[in-house]
This record gives structure tokens, sequence and C-alpha cells, in this order.
């Protein structure tokens, strides 16, 4: 999350920085020491010949003469900016020369810019009340320059934000992950799947130097026993000998979505279109597939990182400094279309992008809660963590995630569990302007930032009812009131393992389908939102043949009714495409009930329902001499009639499959 970016070269603010100021009388100057002023022209006749040292030498003998020689302050300073910026301490020598500025002459119109230089240092450094003085006092001189004004204001106003906000903290306990994770000698940027069971992340495992720049390559742990193992390349066909990272992975583990960025040095050529882009990698059974660029639509010839992709895969969101956008680094989207193709990114709205920098995208399991990072929102100073609900009705602005998430340093990064439980970020600690560790945490997300829709999952693996060999089908999950499909994901075709995520707070219809095989669904009510705990369900599927009964567990009615509910279309419009793929098919609806009440009545009931069924595929063009139904009453339970559960399963449509015509 730490991620500081406090570069030296931001004291060039002032444009007018020179190295030798225009030549001065003795009587210009801001100090009458003789011996002062002669130090400060030998000092800009070696600056002039760019002997740098020798100059430098002279105008600190010139300030030593002078503590209040303003302009060889000023000189001072701008040599470490420009010159001297790489020396251990360069930063903060410029900062104390610009004080020795302003304390010897708070009203001298010259140097007045140089509190509010003061001012955002002191900002970036967490010093909000010498911030604020600092601006204070160039507000109070009434400069006309709008745009100095206007970043004095700014930071009057991250003051006095940071000062409310710190008044209420949120609960924020982080701890470093324990080894063999953090054993590297940086890792950043984690990412887990749906389950937590496997973390991903970019990791330098030897020390960078001067000759050797850091190797940053992708690292896989796995959770076993609630023990996470020793951190691994993730793939040979993923890392190479440059740089590889900054990832995300789909809810299921299987498509990975990472920054490749062309080594131009080494003239490797990996396909990358412009600085950095984004490639993609499936997993087949226990292996990656070899990495493609993810193309033009999603790639450009600017930087493109940091992606976050959807549960399902197929909406990616990421960091881009293509043009177009609202300016600087924004945050754009692109979905996978029905072919299979990413479709051209589209820049997310002023509720997310600003003419700032924002990035490190991360969308929740639940497909609506985007966590990201922005200069360009009110915050704390520097890049801030916020939340926005994508498909708000009311567009509510983005929210600022709070102090102590957030502080004055810069926080990018987010990883927020599925449900919504446990962050994960980097903790860095930065030395003389340089990253010096960087270690993996977890801390429990406060209540007031937690995703408002949880989610859940339900996992495991497909196979075929006779011969139990696994199979790849398509699974998809649609909300049952509206009709519209939540996602949709494959199940692998080597191991027939699936992972689909359900969020809380709607009632899901979860169709399983294959071609040759019958028609299979299930039901999933968390519409009133409870904390829903992982599934795991294997689904075996029956070829079609002759004989074969299968439950409509989505086909709903008022109670003793046989009208259809509104909701059992989904579950009947997937029925009547599976009729018309399979016109060989001649069947059987059937109504049962559970044992409660009078018996005749149940079966006139269930007959009355299988009735209203039959009557809708008939409507929606399947052929009538193809359908048969029959009432069984509470003829044929499915389960025990002693419990509620057990009479809910026995209140159900289903469907035989009563012979195939050769077509």
């Amino acid at each position: 999350m730490k991620q500081y970016t406090q570069i030296l070269m931001l004291f060039l603010l002032a444009a007018f920085f020179t190295i030798a100021l225009p030549n001065q009388t003795q009587a210009q100057y801001s100090t009458k020491n003789k011996k002062a002023i002669k130090y400060y022209q030998k000092a800009r006749e070696n600056l002039k010949r760019r002997k740098y040292d020798e100059g430098l030498a002279y105008l600190e003998k010139a300030v030593k003469k002078d503590p209040k020689f303003l302009e060889a302050h000023y000189q001072l300073a701008s040599l470490y900016t420009r010159i001297f910026f790489n020396e251990p301490g360069a930063g903060a020598k410029v900062m104390s020369h610009y004080e020795q500025i302003v304390k010897a002459d708070p009203g001298n119109k010259r140097y007045i810019h140089l509190n509010v230089t003061l001012g955002e240092q002191h900002l970036k450094n967490g010093k909000y009340d010498l911030a604020r003085t600092s601006v204070s006092r160039y507000l109070d001189a009434k400069i006309k320059s709008p745009r100095m004004n206007k970043k004095a204001q700014d930071i009057i106003a991250t003051c006095d934000y940071a000062a409310k906000g710190m008044q209420t903290p949120l609960p924020f306990r982080p701890t470093p992950l324990t080894p063999p994770l953090n054993t590297l000698y940086y890792q950043y940027f984690p990412v887990l799947t749906a389950d937590q069971n496997t973390l991903i992340f970019t990791g330098v495992k030897n020390p960078p130097s001067r000759r050797v720049a850091p190797d940053e390559s992708m690292y896989v742990s796995y959770q076993k026993n609630g023990q996470w193992t020793s951190p691994a390349s993730i793939s040979d066909k993923i890392n190479t000998i440059d740089n590889e990272g900054t990832c995300s992975i789909s809810a299921d583990g299987k498509v990975l979505v990472y920054t490749v960025c062309e080594n131009r040095r080494r003239g490797t050529r990996r396909g990358v279109i412009g600085i950095c882009d984004l490639f993609i990698s499936v997993k087949v059974g226990g292996k990656w597939s070899e990495p493609k660029n993810l193309g033009p639509n999603i790639n450009t010839r600017a930087w493109e990182s940091q992606p976050s992709l959807s549960a399902d895969g197929k909406t990616l969101y990421f960091a881009s400094k293509r043009g177009g956008g609202k300016g600087g680094i924004d945050i754009w989207v692109s979905k996978m279309g029905e072919d299979g193709k990413w479709q051209p990114a589209q820049n997310l709205d002023e509720r997310v992008n600003t003419p700032r920098d924002e990035v490190s995208p991360f969308i929740h399991v639940n497909g609506r809660t985007l966590y990201f990072s922005s200069e360009g929102h009110q915050g704390y100073g520097g890049k801030d963590l916020f939340s926005v609900d994508l498909f708000s009705l009311t567009k509510e602005k983005a929210k600022n995630l709070g102090y102590p998430i957030n502080d004055y340093r810069d926080q990018v990064g987010l990883f927020i569990t599925t449900d919504g439980k446990k962050g994960y970020y980097t903790q860095e600690e930065v030395v003389n302007g340089r990253m010096a560790t960087s270690k993996l945490a977890m801390f429990d997300m406060p209540d007031q930032i937690k995703p408002k829709i949880t989610s859940n999952y339900v996992q495991g693996y497909v196979y075929d009812a006779k011969t139990k060999k696994k199979l790849q089908a398509t699974i998809e999950l649609k909300d049952v009131n509206t009709a519209q499909l939540q996602t949709s994901v494959s199940s692998d075709p080597q191991n027939g393992s699936y992972l689909i995520v359900l969020n809380n707070g709607a009632e899901y219809a979860l169709e399983v389908k294959r071609k040759g095989y019958a028609f299979k669904s299930m039901k999933f009510n968390y519409a009133k939102g409870k904390d829903e705990k992982p599934l795991e369900i294997n689904i075996p599927l029956d070829p079609i043949g002759a004989g074969v009964v299968f439950t409509l567990n989505n086909v709903f009615f008022e109670y003793n009714k046989y009208a259809l509910k509104d909701k059992s279309k989904v579950e009947l419009d997937n029925l009547v495409k599976f009729l018309k793929e399979n016109p060989e098919i001649s069947g059987e609806v059937s109504g049962h009930t559970d044992n409660i009440g009078d018996k005749a009545r149940n079966k006139e009931l269930s007959q009355q329902r299988a009735n209203s069924v039959r009557d809708y595929l008939v409507s929606h063009g399947i052929d009538a001499s193809r359908l048969v139904y029959k009432g069984y009453g509470d003829s044929k339970p499915a389960a025990t009639n002693d419990t509620e559960e057990g009479r809910a399963k026995n209140r159900r449509i289903e469907f035989k499959i009563l012979k195939l015509s050769k077509k």
C-alpha cells in the first residue's frame, strides 16, 4: 500500500531555477558581508565553467560567513536539486536552504513562492500544521499567480480534511505475513483466488544493485492446512530473464493477466506494443498456457499496467497513460465479447478518473465495488485509496477509505477477500527516497469500508454420471428476479474443476450445460443477504437418453396455486433452449407435492402445475406433440416429509426424457 514517490525533482516546481543567477551589483545582494559576496562570486565563476564541486564549496563558505545570505542559499538549493540530487540527504538540504531564506526574510516577494514548496514537503512528511503555516504565509502576501495560489489552497484543503479525518480513526492493525512468505528481498502487489488458498505476488529474489537491475518475477504460494507453502516461480512460461509482475487472477485461479515491459537495453522483443503491456495466460489442468498480448483494444504505445480481473475473468480494469482520458494516468475497463475477444477499452467516468493520476484498480469479486488509488480526489496527501460502487443508481462519489489506512504517504495497491473480511497490501519502508523493505501484510477490514455486497462461492467438479469422467461444461449464473446473466465460467477440460462466485442479496439459478448431456440446474437463495459459507458441490451430468429425469429447481408458484411466478422464466427459457437444441427429445413434465393437506387436492395441484410448465414450453416454440404432463401428488417423494427441508425438495417439477426420435 505504501508506495512512496518523493522524487527530488519535484523541487523543480519553480521553473525559473537556474544554476547561475544574473549579474548583480554588491548593493543588490541581501548581504553586506564582503567576504560572503566574494565567495559567492567565485562560486558563480566556477558554476559557469561547470565546476560544480568547487562552486558548491564556495557557496557553503558564503552562507557560513553570513547565514542570512539569501542568494547563496537559493543557489545551493538549486545545485542540490539539479546537480547533486542523488547525494544522500540532498532533499533535506534543499528544504533546509529554503527554510533559511524564509526565516531570514519572510516578506521577501522574490522568494515568497518557496513557502508553497515548503508546504508541499511538510505535507509529504505528514507535518500538516507546518504545511498550513507555510502556505498561509504565501497566501497572505496576495501574489497574483493563479497556479501557485491554487496549489496553496489545495494544501490548505488537504490539511483541513486530514485534521477532521484523524479525529475518528478506523481500527487498522496490519500484520506482516509470516515465513515462508516475506522471505524474498522485495514482495508486493498480492492477489488471491476466491477460496483464499492461492496467493500470487510480484517478487524480487536478490538485492538489486547499480550494476544489476531488480529482476521482478511472479511467485505463487498455496495454503495447505492453514500454512502457506514456500513461494515458487509461477511458471517458466511466464517468468523470463526480464521483468514480469503486477498481476490479477480470476476467482477460480484459471485466468492470469499480468504486466510485461519491453527491455530495450537487452534488445529483447516479446510482442510488447508500447512501454508496458498486459498479457494473458490460462491455466488448464495444472499448467499455464503460452502468454499472449491482450492486443490493441487493451494495449497502446503508452504504458498499461496494474490489471484487475472480474471474478469470471471477462471484465478487465487497468491503469494506462494513453491519451483520450481525463488526464495523467487513468483507469480503463474492457469487457470480453461473446466471440472471446476483448472490446475497445473505455475510460471510467469522473467518479473515478480526474485530471491527475488514478492507479492500482481492484474490482471486488462482487463485480461492482471498485477500489483504486488517486491523487486527484480529496485525501490526506499523496495518493489515497478510495472505493466506489460502479453500478450505484445514485452515482455516489468515490469514498476515501479513511485514516489511518490513508495518511500523508502514498497508498497504492489493495486486495480484499471474497467475504470482505480481510485486506492484503504491501508494507514498505523508504530510506533516502529508495525502497528499503517491502513485505506483504494482512489486516481485518473495518466495517466502515467493507464492500456493501459481500460474496460467497461454490466450487467442485463436473463429471459424467455414468463413467465418472471429469467434464468441461459451461456454468451460468443468473439472477432469477432480473433474468440477468451474472457470470459464466467453464469447468477445467482436464479435471472438471470449477469455481463460481455468488453475491449475497440475490436469488440465483445456476445452469450447467454440455452438449450431449441432460439439462441441469441448481438454486441458491441469498436474497436475505446473510453471511453464507462457501459450498463444495460436485455436479454429475447425465448423458441424454430415454429414462433420464432431471429436476427444474428454479420453477416457482404461489402457495396452493399453479400460476407460474415471473422468476420461473429464467429456468424455463433455458429448458426451451435445451429442447430446441435437442429436437429428438420427447418428454414428460411431472408435478410433485409434499404430503401436507388433502391427497386428492395435492394430486390435482401437481397436475395443474405440470400443465402450466408444459403450456409455457409450447407457447415458446416447443411442439406440443413432444410433451405430455402428469401430476403425481405426494406419491413419489424425493426426500423425507418429516422436515421442512425435505418437504421443500418434494415440492418440485421434473422433466423425464421419454424417447429419442431419429431426425
